[in-house]
């Protein structure tokens, strides 16, 4: 049987406003330089590496989310976290400062990374959560996560 998939990629325009924001603060760094040197040195190298960030986020590859029937995958800066929908327990919306996310709990047969999950436990009274960086709603993705994760439990 074929696995069904379906792949999200971040929105352009926040890595476009990453990129010219951190760009002009580049600009204004190197304008300071002789006047305050390490004013100036400490923006250049902060700001350059939200250049280099912001570059990188345009590369094809670099970063998805990825529904399968099996997981789900994120891809974040060319790095690969495979979660199976049998290790969730649920999925809600939830906000960080504003920010509208996707939150989950893992259940007791996910091993990994579980010293993470008690600091986003701590942070956000859940151990998992998924940005709302992606071309889709929060609100779709969460339907659509619901309806793979209902899919891969009525098969087993």
């Amino acid at each position: 049987m074929e696995e069904r998939y379906r792949i999200f990629r971040p929105k352009m325009l926040k890595n476009i406003m990453l990129l010219l924001i951190s760009a002009v603060f580049v600009v204004l760094g190197v304008l300071m330089l002789e006047e305050e040197p390490l004013k100036a040195w400490l923006g250049i190298i902060f700001f350059g590496l939200g250049s280099v960030v912001s570059l990188i986020q345009f590369y094809p590859n670099a970063s998805y989310l990825k529904l399968t029937d099996d997981g789900f995958e994120v891809k974040s800066m060319f790095r690969t976290n495979f979660t199976k929908w049998s290790h969730v327990k649920d999925f809600r919306i939830g906000t960080i400062h504003s920010n509208k996310m996707i939150f989950f709990d893992y259940t007791e047969e996910h091993k990994k990374w579980d010293q993470g999950k008690k600091i986003a436990k701590l942070l956000s009274g859940k151990e998992g959560a998924i940005q709302s960086i992606y071309n889709i709603s929060v609100d779709d993705l969460l339907q659509l996560m619901i309806e793979y994760k209902f899919k891969s439990v009525s098969k087993n």
